[in-house]
């Protein structure tokens, strides 16, 4: 009992941080607990004193109380459960002003989890399990924390956020980030700007979650988005640039017999526009513009299986010259 007593005491001036110490004074109560197991209820104790028997009992109780101590995981699930109750609050509440001060309450607690997430990754990834239980957490913390900064006008944090998910971005983490920026009421500028910086991160992310693939099918769409954005915000230079990006995406993809070919669609609706930008130069009598726009648009046109629309463009534009 005494080696007992003396270690607790060095455990307690060790603040209860000594693992070593601690497996000891384990092993030395489970002897202890044996020794008392063979006394038989109903004979006379000799080994300890009553007093000795109540210390044991206080101390095992004490030890286990000060040992006890929630992983970070348990702080992780609980700024992720209280995350996830404010957003049901937030999207429920009508008024401007408590819906304002419920998205700082998420994105406060969003920032939290993260920086939690930063430094106890070694933690978080003890088991594979607990591993893909973090991952899906986190993605639904950052599209969380996502939609709370763009109600809240806060361009700079949604930029942070998008930067952040690229090495766990997956499909449909990327559809909600698009989908929250377009749904947004946002300035045109920051969404054309957020959109690009979101085709980056796809295009740049290690993601092992992200399919090859899935950028290759999903990039006509969004190319397709920030065509329209850039017309909207009459940054004519910016959709110039990406009409010219769709134009080499599907002649490469044409030429390569590519299993993912630019969508039908997609290159119907691009030409269309683009070649309706064309005749507004016409109109402004910006011939060297209208010309350039006009053979971007038909060329795109001439690409699809289609070739009534390229034929139409042609047709048209000859009625501009």
């Amino acid at each position: 009992m005494s080696v007992l007593q003396f270690l607790f005491t060095e455990f307690e001036s060790l603040g209860w941080e000594n693992n070593t110490l601690l497996n000891e004074i384990v092993t030395l109560l489970d002897s202890e607990q044996v020794v008392l197991g063979r006394i038989d209820p109903e004979a006379q104790n000799d080994i300890f004193s009553a007093s000795e028997l109540e210390w044991f009992s206080k101390t095992s109780y004490n030890i286990a109380l000060k040992s006890l101590k929630p992983s970070e995981r348990h702080y992780l699930l609980c700024d992720f459960l209280k995350t996830v109750r404010i957003a049901g609050d937030t999207r429920k509440e009508t008024d401007v002003t408590e819906k304002t001060k419920l998205y700082h309450e998420i994105h406060k607690a969003s920032a939290h989890f993260r920086e939690q997430t930063k430094t106890h990754q070694t933690e978080i990834r003890s088991t594979e399990a607990q591993h893909e239980e973090w991952l899906s957490n986190y993605r639904i913390i950052l599209a969380l924390d996502l939609e709370a900064s763009v109600f809240l006008n806060d361009w700079t944090t949604v930029s942070i956020i998008i930067e952040e998910s690229s090495a766990i971005i997956d499909e449909k983490l990327s559809s909600i980030f698009l989908d929250c920026i377009l749904r947004s009421e946002a300035a045109i500028t920051d969404m054309v700007r957020t959109v690009k910086e979101l085709v980056r991160t796809l295009h740049g992310s290690p993601s092992p979650h992200l399919p090859k693939t899935y950028f290759q099918e999903t990039l006509p769409r969004y190319l397709r988005c920030l065509f329209q954005l850039s017309l909207d915000a009459a940054d004519y230079h910016l959709a110039e640039s990406v009409l010219d990006q769709a134009l080499v995406l599907a002649r490469d993809r044409r030429t390569e017999s590519s299993r993912s070919p630019y969508p039908s669609d997609e290159i119907q609706w691009l030409s269309t526009v683009a070649f309706n930008r064309a005749v507004d130069y016409y109109l402004l009598s910006a011939d060297a513009d209208c010309q350039r726009w006009a053979e971007k648009a038909i060329t795109l046109a001439d690409l699809d299986d289609c070739e009534a629309l390229g034929r139409l463009l042609r047709g048209k534009f000859e009625t501009l010259k």
